[in-house]
């Protein structure tokens, strides 16, 4: 059985990105024909090597959370993001980054059918959650958004 990480959500009224080392996006995106689309990372990956992860990244300066998200994907996927398609899930702290980083979650439906390709690690598509939770190293916030979005019926 694979190891359940602990995540814990941060109130985005309570955010003081200075108080962490790094801050970043992640995204759960679904394909246009209704696949849960992951990034499974390289094993020879600097950081978390064979993890399953959302697409996404570092929060660059002068860069709203959205706009890093906006970017990450274009860049990951070759999606043509339009923020209004995207939902916010708000923030958390996770066990694999030590709680040390401040991810900013969403979740984002490719209805246009827009992505080109995958540019870093390799995209994995699945046709439901427990396919996914067969996998041996998954992200918390992965785990976190997947609860997150069948909550509120996006998958």
């Amino acid at each position: 059985m694979p190891k359940t990480s602990e995540s814990k959500v941060i109130l985005l009224n309570h955010i003081d990105p200075s108080h962490f080392a790094r801050t970043g996006v992640g995204c759960l995106v679904l394909s246009h024909d209704g696949k849960i689309v992951l990034q499974q990372r390289d094993e020879d990956c600097q950081t978390f090597p064979g993890y399953l992860a959302t697409f996404g990244g570092g929060i660059e300066e002068n860069e709203s959370p959205i706009q890093a998200l906006v970017r990450e994907l274009r860049e990951e996927l070759g999606a043509d993001v339009k923020i209004r398609d995207v939902v916010s899930f708000g923030a958390i702290v996770e066990e694999e980054r030590n709680y040390e980083a401040l991810v900013y979650l969403y979740f984002w439906h490719d209805k246009s059918n827009t992505i080109t390709g995958c540019y870093e690690g390799k995209a994995e598509y699945y046709n439901d959650v427990s396919e996914i939770e067969k996998h041996p190293k998954i992200m918390g916030d992965v785990r976190w958004l997947l609860q997150e979005c069948k909550k509120r019926k996006l998958l």
